[in-house]
């Protein structure tokens, strides 16, 4: 053998062998219909005429000129942030508890994570049927506990929410679903980061005497930001 070894025995060459594969990946699926869009949307291109004629930002002055463009953005942006502020801390919630030990903990990891596992289709279509106006499980339920329906009730005395056709509920519909689909992932994620926490850490801020809530802003917020960014 010559000195030094091959290809297999140097680290370098090697590690950027191995990777190869995923970065030829994410630059053919990710990286190129980036580059695509963002020169299409340079242009005067149009889906009869896929040809590329620069165009500068005419197209994002039409677009920002569009009040319905300007609506759907602002709803966006409050879909997003909304979503993920209640992601967060409800991952969290949850996360901090499959760290204890308790009867059933396997159930309810499963149960946490089956709403990641099921199919978006049949999501779908199961979240659509519980937003019905008319046949909709969960108006049947405020109108059964008193909540819906009746002169004192909190939601007035309709019969029907009509969740995806008032402008607010909507709105809260979607956010609720979204919730419902990221949660598990997000728990996932926020359990991996407060398993990564050193244990000995906590029991000689504990042994300090440092309360709960300072552990919390002291130490385990800190070391999972990284985590929780994601």
């Amino acid at each position: 053998r010559r000195e030094g070894g091959g290809v297999r025995d140097r680290e370098g060459p090697l590690a950027g062998l191995l990777i190869a594969p995923a970065v030829i990946y994410i630059l053919a699926m990710i990286g190129m219909p980036f580059v695509l869009a963002i020169l299409y949307s340079l242009s005067d291109a149009t889906t009869g005429d896929p040809t590329l004629h620069y165009a500068g930002l005419r197209s994002f002055r039409a677009a920002l000129a569009d009040p319905v463009f300007r609506t759907a953005l602002g709803n966006t942006f409050v879909f997003t942030l909304v979503s993920q502020v209640i992601v967060i801390l409800l991952s969290r919630v949850l996360a901090t508890a499959l760290l204890k030990p308790f009867l059933g903990k396997g159930l309810v990891r499963f149960l946490i994570l089956l709403p990641w596992t099921a199919p978006i289709s049949l999501g779908t279509i199961g979240w659509l049927w519980m937003f019905d106006s008319i046949f909709s499980p969960i108006d049947w339920i405020l109108r059964y506990v008193g909540l819906l329906g009746t002169k004192d009730a909190f939601f007035g005395l309709q019969t029907n929410m009509y969740w995806l056709g008032v402008p607010g509920l909507s709105m809260a519909s979607v956010i609720l679903v979204e919730v419902w689909r990221i949660l598990p992932l997000a728990t996932v994620i926020q359990l991996a980061g407060l398993s990564s926490i050193p244990k000995d850490l906590l029991e000689a801020a504990e042994v300090d005497g440092a309360a709960p809530w300072r552990r919390t802003l002291m130490i385990t917020i800190p070391l999972t930001l990284p985590i929780v960014s994601i």
